[in-house]
């Protein structure tokens, strides 16, 4: 039996899926933010100086920089592996193949980070306020992918589930972010809470969804967002897997049987 087959069983959420899932999206962001808040006080001295100052002044050091590299991918990766790792204890009939996704995961963090690097760089030239926006652009690529990782190696029948409910969930992030930054006016303070944000409204979204998805199975009995679902004119192209091709025998040699007998 194909790997695959274990783990495409159809999609069934509960409230209870959406409290654990929630909850375990919360904890991994939290787990991210308390080793992001520890790095900051450890590193305090050299942040708070540059944090501190107004924006006529702003001016970013490289030691600064790396500090902030440093703090914003070693707390993303925590996030990231920590959350989904929560998440798959929720449902194990349907994550059941969580190191290799872990695995994955940390894979496109490292990826994620080493494309920005040079952006970062630049970064310290353009100021405070363009370096929050590239940590903010790593926090939600980071998530997001991971997230993708994560679902597409559960379960690749139902990848565009995980895809619709991302979407929404960082969306979601992203306007509740903006109205928290209006009305705080610190971006420190986003920095804290968006990991915490992105994890824990994945983690609701997806229960959500999935529990109008369910509802929505099974009232039509038409499952359409399975990744084998064919509409319009891709119907019934992919050949029939019993279909047996046959082979036409090679005639036998009979001349040299006849010369042999004479």
């Amino acid at each position: 039996m194909d790997q695959q087959d274990t783990t495409d069983a159809s999609p069934k959420f509960t409230f209870l899926s959406l409290i654990t899932r929630t909850i375990s999206g919360l904890g991994g962001g939290i787990a991210g933010t308390i080793i992001l808040l520890i790095i900051y006080m450890l590193s305090n001295s050299v942040l708070q100086p540059v944090l501190t100052q107004t924006k006529e002044g702003t001016d970013v050091t490289p030691l600064f920089t790396i500090v902030i590299m440093a703090m914003v991918f070693v707390a993303l990766l925590a996030a990231n592996i920590f959350a989904p790792l929560f998440i798959s204890f929720t449902q194990g009939d349907r994550y059941k193949r969580t190191a290799t996704a872990l695995f994955q995961i940390f894979i496109i963090n490292v990826v994620i980070f080493m494309m920005l690097v040079p952006v970062y760089l630049f970064s310290a030239n353009a100021g405070l306020e363009f370096m929050s926006f590239v940590a903010g652009i790593q926090m939600a690529l980071a998530v997001i992918g991971s997230a993708l990782v994560f679902e597409v190696i559960s379960n690749y029948k139902y990848v565009l589930l995980g895809i619709y409910s991302i979407i929404f969930a960082v969306l979601a992030s992203i306007v509740f972010s903006g109205i928290l930054f209006q009305a705080t006016g610190s971006a420190l303070v986003l920095l804290f809470l968006a990991l915490p944000l992105l994890w824990g409204g994945i983690g609701f979204t997806f229960g959500i969804v999935g529990m109008i998805y369910s509802w929505v199975v099974s009232t039509w009995g038409v499952d359409y967002l399975a990744s084998n679902q064919e509409y319009s004119k891709d119907y019934g192209v992919q050949e029939d897997e019993n279909e047996v091709e046959i082979v036409e025998p090679a005639p036998e040699d009979t001349e040299g049987v006849d010369f042999l007998r004479k």
